[in-house]
């Protein structure tokens, strides 16, 4: 696996379609606000964890969240950051799964944003399926930003702030289906075997967990210079997306800078370790090549395991 790759433009491996952007363009000044006043402290977890021991520049700020949540939706629109979108699977292995288990209990486990419930509900339709669907996370901004997807399509979720790794509230034995984007590459190497346990507690016996991994190294401050650097460029390649959203450039800007400054991939080092972490599952891996965040592009596992009964 090269471990070096020459930058690609947006929309080389991914282009944003025009249903996507027309409702970021909306949603991402809402999910902005909503991160203002949902986005709490956390004494462990959460995006704050990222932002821990970064320096100046990422500490620069009360550590919430909201420098994550509220700026996501911006770099989507720029295609900057990893979203279900990129791996072609998800609505392809979704939809086979609801195909079979229409009345499917689904958890989604953890969201940036809407991003994951808006594919399951495109497999949704797709199927023809009624399944019951959970989404969990440790922040209220992704389960309002979820809602107001609902809202805005006439669908039902079930919203829960929790955390999915230490929560003993959260029902085991349940779901017949988790899926979860990139939640791995979210938390750090020592706590990637807890949420592996858990997803098997949370799933029934014959129960599949679909998600991806990113593989690479760490996060290097010239890739974060990179990164910061990129993502002015492309708004000042895109300049009407202050207007239609309403944002001022400077602080736009300013919040990509603190972004830039946190944001941190805890990347899988190699197909061993997946295979190790997966283990108790029956699981198949796919290798695919995404846009990437500060590497451009990112290899990365599309990856179904299933439980054993």
């Amino acid at each position: 696996m090269p471990e070096e790759f020459d930058v690609l433009e947006p929309g080389e491996l991914y282009r944003l379609d025009d249903e996507n952007r027309e409702r970021l363009l909306v949603s991402a000044p809402l999910t902005w606000e909503w991160s203002r006043t949902l986005c709490a402290s956390k004494s462990t977890g959460g995006m704050e964890e990222w932002a821990k021991n970064k320096g100046e520049a990422a500490e620069a700020e009360p550590l919430t969240c909201d420098w994550y949540h509220g700026t996501w939706q911006f770099l989507r629109l720029l295609n900057m950051v990893a979203v279900p979108p990129w791996y072609e699977f998800y609505s392809k292995t979704l939809r086979a799964i609801l195909l079979e288990r229409p009345d499917a209990n689904v958890l989604i486990s953890a969201a940036a944003d809407f991003g994951m419930f808006s594919t399951l509900h495109e497999a949704i339709s797709a199927s023809g399926a009624s399944p019951t669907v959970t989404l969990y996370d440790i922040c209220q901004t992704p389960l309002r930003a979820t809602q107001w997807y609902a809202e805005r399509y006439g669908l039902t979720i079930e919203c829960l702030c929790d955390n999915l790794i230490t929560s003993p509230a959260i029902p085991t034995g349940a779901y017949d289906l988790i899926v979860t984007d990139e939640f791995l590459t979210v938390l750090k190497d020592p706590d990637k075997p807890l949420i592996l346990e858990r997803w098997k507690q949370f799933l029934k016996p014959g129960g599949t967990l679909v998600t991806t991994a990113m593989i690479g190294g760490v996060t290097t401050p010239e890739l974060r210079e990179g990164y910061a650097a990129r993502a002015r460029r492309l708004l000042d390649q895109n300049p009407e997306l202050c207007e239609l959203t309403g944002t001022d450039r400077d602080e736009l800007i300013r919040r990509f800078d603190v972004f830039a400054a946190r944001h941190t991939r805890h990347m899988l080092k190699d197909e061993e370790q997946i295979r190790s972490l997966f283990s108790d599952f029956d699981a198949t891996f796919a290798l695919t090549v995404t846009p990437g965040e500060c590497v451009n592009p990112t290899s990365s596992y599309q990856i179904v395991a299933k439980k054993r009964d």
